[in-house]
């Protein structure tokens, strides 16, 4: 059997509403030779047959003998089966735009870098109520400011393309006890400290909802975001919409930043010297700031959890 182009890597627990938008956007790719790896944090809800009912032989389901809790364990089982010369990963709650995968490869190709990270549309929770009326906010993530790594940027794995000899390169995601940042912010800090070439494309090729900012998310098992972007992701002109909100949105908060929270900037500027530091040291600088923030490791997840209803 002929190896995919690409492999993509979807870690799921119990969440087969969420999870079947995040596949049908995959099989709606302009981009087509692909495998779909999809990894079951010990799943006890219907998500095989919801994977199984897409019928699609390059979409693959394991389920975890043993629930981890954290996405680093089934993202390395899946690093363990993906058999693409490319790496994509795509998070349960997350979309691709039809024309990312494809845009994806040409990009990375044409620049020569082993690992690519592509601007993402957040967003926001809000009421239900208030999202049908349209009045609900966007931002943008993972974008990297003057085509540089920086580790004050969250880019979630959605938004990563990489060579898989970068994967390999890279070895397994670490433990979330083991961390005071999420596995994934420590894996694409390691990719810098590696000396991993980056390339930034100036283009939005993911939707990002996060289950992690809506509260009970796993206990509900339904969400209108999902219902309704999941049929609009070819709509050129809501996509439009969705960076006109953005823009303003980033906007606002510089202008914010700038007249009303100059504290916080000085206080950003004065530890630059420290994150320098703790680059040097091999530690990624956004540490301290979760271990003031959330406790001790692991505390960031240890929180979602709790919100989402799974802990």
């Amino acid at each position: 059997m002929t190896n995919p182009t690409v492999s993509i890597i979807t870690a799921t627990y119990n969440s087969s509403h969420l999870l079947k938008h995040a596949i049908r956007s995959v099989i709606d790719s302009d981009f087509q030779d692909w495998e779909l790896i999809v990894v079951g944090d010990c799943c006890t809800d219907d998500t095989e047959a919801t994977v199984l009912g897409f019928g699609d032989a390059r979409i693959s389901f394991y389920n975890l003998e043993k629930n981890s809790g954290q996405q680093a364990t089934p993202n390395n089982f899946g690093l363990g089966k993906a058999r693409g010369k490319y790496i994509a990963f795509l998070n349960q709650d997350d979309f691709y735009y039809p024309d990312h995968l494809g845009r994806c490869l040409s990009e990375l190709e044409a620049s020569r870098a082993d690992f690519m990270v592509i601007p993402g549309i957040n967003v926001l929770s809000s009421k239900r109520e208030d999202f049908e009326r349209g009045n609900y906010g966007v931002q943008l993530w993972s974008v990297h400011p003057d085509g540089h790594y920086s580790s004050n940027v969250f880019s979630v794995a959605s938004t990563w393309f990489l060579k898989k000899s970068s994967a390999d390169r890279l070895g397994p995601w670490k433990m979330e006890k083991d961390l005071y940042v999420t596995p994934s912010q420590e894996w694409l800090f390691r990719a810098s400290q590696l000396g991993l070439t980056f390339h930034f494309p100036s283009r939005v090729g993911v939707l990002i909802i996060l289950s992690g900012e809506r509260k009970n998310s796993y206990k509900t098992k339904h969400s209108f975001e999902h219902e309704y972007f999941s049929t609009h992701l070819q709509d050129a002109e809501l996509k439009a919409q969705l960076l006109e909100k953005a823009a303003i949105y980033a906007y606002k908060r510089n202008q914010s930043l700038l007249f009303f929270e100059p504290k916080t900037l000085v206080r950003r500027v004065m530890g630059l010297p420290l994150d320098w530091v703790l680059k040097r040291l091999g530690i990624h600088p956004s540490s301290l700031r979760y271990l003031r923030g959330w406790g001790g490791k692991g505390g960031l997840i240890k929180k979602i959890r709790k919100d989402t209803g799974l802990g």
